[in-house]
């Protein structure tokens, strides 16, 4: 009685243990299915939904400013430590769309520009474009810097800044203060320098405008290089850096990566604005985040 149940035992146990080997086999084998059709489909190529997403991205992007507005500038010029207080975020929605879009060699990489445009959003930000921010007169520092070594044009600068009552801080209004505006000094200056622009912006000609030639991977040779940058304004590398590692281009523009992430997995983002390739190290797969955290 007791061997007909420890072979009836054994027989059951054999057959769960078959019944889960084989389930393990089928759902590595449906795994590998899926993985391999989500690679061969994630291609820039067009009429892909992959293609139309990089094309012109539909997660939404935005991008917040802080300002210090100066609150004691005549104690600042007498001595004194500044005192600001901070203002913002002032918050900006990023259109990105890719246009001009040509394939190359054979559909393996693709060229295009990516203009981005900046409008703002109210409802997200704490002020208006018009909030007046007190700070530093970045034009008059300048020009003061550049005529220091020339004494009658620093003489002529130092009067015209006295005449029309323009001092080392200024009060722009946001909108003014990124996007540029039209600069009485530099105005001036122009009719000794008449290749110099009378307008300036912390992000002067960023609004609207490209940064330059890209040319990606479509993925359809390795999908880990799928939307990665090869080429920016014609060049692999940059020049801006004096290491060979600082100036390498690296991973795609931040728009998209290439499918099947591994959690560990180390992705890559080169930013023009930055010169530079950032790290982007944790990546939280429950909540669909990437997040950079070095660079």
């Amino acid at each position: 009685m007791l061997k007909s149940c420890c072979v009836y035992s054994t027989g059951v146990l054999c057959i769960l243990f078959l019944i889960a080997g084989i389930s393990l086999a089928l759902s590595q084998v449906f795994q590998n299915i899926v993985y391999n059709r989500i690679k061969s489909e994630v291609v820039l190529k067009n009429g892909t939904d992959a293609f139309a997403a990089w094309e012109n991205p539909p997660p939404p992007v935005y991008m917040q400013f802080y300002f210090f507005n100066l609150t004691n500038p005549i104690e600042v010029l007498a001595g004194d430590k500044p005192a600001v207080v901070e203002l913002g975020p002032y918050t900006y929605r990023e259109y990105r769309p890719m246009s001009n879009v040509t394939f190359l060699e054979n559909g393996t990489k693709v060229e295009a520009i990516n203009p981005k445009t900046y409008v703002f959003e109210a409802n997200m930000s704490s002020g208006s474009e018009e909030d007046l921010i007190r700070t530093v007169n970045i034009p008059a520092m300048t020009v003061m810097e550049k005529m220091k070594d020339s004494p009658f044009s620093g003489t002529l600068i130092s009067k015209y800044m006295t005449g029309e009552e323009i001092g080392l801080f200024t009060s722009v209004s946001v909108g003014d203060l990124l996007w540029g505006y039209e600069d009485k000094l530099l105005e001036m200056v122009k009719t000794f320098e008449p290749s110099l622009d009378t307008k300036f912006g912390l992000f002067y000609k960023m609004n609207g405008t490209d940064d330059g030639d890209y040319v990606f991977y479509t993925g359809s040779q390795n999908y880990e290089d799928f939307a990665r940058v090869a080429l920016w304004k014609g060049q692999s590398s940059l020049n801006w850096w004096t290491s060979d590692e600082c100036n390498m281009i690296n991973g795609t523009n931040g728009a998209s990566f290439h499918p099947i992430v591994n959690q560990s997995e180390t992705l890559y983002m080169f930013s023009s604005d930055l010169c530079s390739s950032k790290v982007l190290q944790d990546i939280n797969r429950k909540m669909g985040v990437i997040e950079g955290s070095g660079w």
